[in-house]
């Protein structure tokens, strides 16, 4: 079993206090990828409008449902491949009839069984369905298709690298989700992130305490908070 890496439930924890959003500000702030990068197209969107960020390490899975399959991955196979990533598990799902999904590998059952398996949620470009029984436990979907049949749903391949919403997730990436779409976090820049966080609310809390302040708003005056909220990082302890 592959060696995957992981955070410390403490910075599990204090991701889970940041939105999507603020996640994607800190990493334009480290020289790791370009900042059109790591988070998926619109097009994958939270199935329920009022969802917190959901945090976990990515089991992948292909699978179809167009027509039927005389080889497709067993159950159980699939079953041991969420057990296979550290949890939490967030299972993100490539869907080969895609753009033009036919059938939901993702309902009731399946969420229940993942659920009890240790997975906090489910993204795919393909779709979900049994909405209200999959909210009732707690278990959200972020996907690109409400969909009413499973058709001729069936696994294909688990733990391989798929490519969801214009991104590739390989198994064990750090994902986080929430009302506004699905983000990679890069497990080595958790500790920055969670930094440049604190440093991030400092340097807007200039501006929208200034715009809230009842007072008179010009743009001197905006021009002047923004300079105080860039001096957040380059004074003493800013790394960024």
């Amino acid at each position: 079993m592959p060696d995957y890496a992981t955070v410390t439930s403490a910075e599990l924890d204090a991701l889970r206090q940041l939105d999507t959003p603020t996640i994607s500000n800190c990493l334009e702030r480290l020289p790791i990828r370009a900042w059109t990068e790591g988070y998926m197209r619109p097009e994958i969107r939270s199935i329920y409008p009022k969802q917190p960020t959901t945090v976990g390490y990515a089991v992948t899975l292909t699978m179809s449902a167009a027509r039927q399959s005389s080889n497709p991955t067993s159950r159980r196979d699939y079953w041991e491949g969420i057990l296979a990533i550290p949890a939490p598990r967030l299972v993100v799902v490539h869907d080969r009839d895609y753009p033009n999904p036919t059938g939901s590998y993702w309902g009731e059952v399946q969420g229940n069984i993942a659920k009890a398996l240790g997975a906090v949620g489910a993204i795919t470009d393909g779709g979900v369905r049994d909405l209200n029984e999959a909210e009732a436990i707690g278990f959200p979907f972020w996907a690109k298709e409400v969909l009413v049949s499973h058709a001729y749903v069936h696994a294909e391949l688990v733990n391989e690298p798929v490519d969801v919403g214009g991104i590739t997730v390989n198994p064990g990436d750090l994902m986080a989700a929430d009302l506004h779409g699905v983000i990679n976090v890069p497990i080595d820049a958790v500790a920055d992130i969670l930094k440049i966080a604190e440093l991030e609310a400092k340097r807007e809390g200039y501006v929208i305490d200034l715009c809230q302040s009842g007072e008179e708003v010009t743009p001197d005056k905006l021009e002047e908070a923004f300079k105080k909220g860039n001096a957040v990082f380059e004074g003493p302890g800013a790394a960024y």
